[in-house]
């Protein structure tokens, strides 16, 4: 039997937006929304879901994401890099195989440099849509990122196919398109617990409980089934479902430190 050995939510860098922002139809209530990184240990090798935000932006991310950084007030420290984290947990970046990518905006796509080495997985016309996006949107994909994910070699999920990783049932990629073309989600299963990272298919709990997006959603009717989907599982009682960018959800989920299975 082969399966998830442990799995990390990595210390994540945060930047803040208004409610409105994440919500369609929401307030101006500030939300300091974590970017994360999810590292997964397999017996078949260690996985990681997305790359948070580029490792040169540690310690003053406006040098790199400039007027960017002081608009949604960018915090990184120094140790929250992705290479350093990975080290401190006993593994180099070089040990990781797989890297799944929730979508291609700035903050999930930073630190692919790491891993050229790696196998990459994303959704359908995900990385084709990032090089030429609608000029609206064009601010959330960052070149550097893309020229590193070039060096990656990618698979792709088809839109509506969700993808059993490992052959075991233990890590599923999502299909949950709308946000962008290929968004995906992660469903991590380890002694009869089921675990569902959203990716950015919901940025805070409300776009899943009141089945609302987000301002920015790339195709909005696709983006609601996503809603919808993610609203399943979660109803189901063996299906816990962490928004990822939710800071409730964060400290509810990582309440017992960064590791999360195992």
């Amino acid at each position: 039997m082969t399966g998830i050995r442990r799995a990390w939510a990595l210390d994540a860098p945060t930047m803040t937006a208004d409610e409105s922002f994440v919500l369609t139809g929401g307030g101006d209530a500030p939300v300091v929304m974590p970017l994360p990184a999810f590292l997964v240990e397999h017996d078949l090798g260690l996985m990681l879901f997305d790359a948070g935000l580029a490792p040169e932006a540690a310690g003053d991310p406006g040098a790199v994401y400039g007027p960017l950084a002081e608009a949604f007030q960018a915090v990184f420290p120094e140790e929250f890099r992705l290479d350093r984290q990975i080290g401190e947990l006993g593994f180099r970046t070089e040990d990781v195989r797989h890297v799944v990518l929730s979508h291609a905006h700035f903050d999930h796509t930073g630190g692919l440099s790491h891993f050229p080495h790696a196998q990459g997985f994303a959704g359908a016309g995900e990385l084709r849509y990032a090089q030429q996006p609608a000029a609206h949107l064009a601010g959330f994909f960052r070149d550097q990122d893309l020229e590193a994910a070039a060096k990656i070699s990618w698979n792709e999920l088809p839109a509506g196919y969700d993808h059993d990783l490992f052959g075991d049932g233990s890590v599923t990629l999502l299909s949950l398109p709308g946000h962008t073309p290929g968004s995906l989600g992660l469903q991590l299963r380890q002694d009869g617990r089921t675990l569902v990272l959203s990716g950015d298919a919901a940025h805070v709990r409300r776009n899943i409980s009141q089945t609302t997006g987000i301002p920015v959603d790339v195709d909005s009717v696709r983006a609601l089934d996503s809603l919808r989907k993610l609203k399943l599982l979660a109803a189901r009682p063996d299906v816990t479902v962490w928004v990822n960018h939710d800071p409730e959800d964060w400290r509810t989920h990582r309440a017992g430190g960064k590791q999360i299975l195992g």
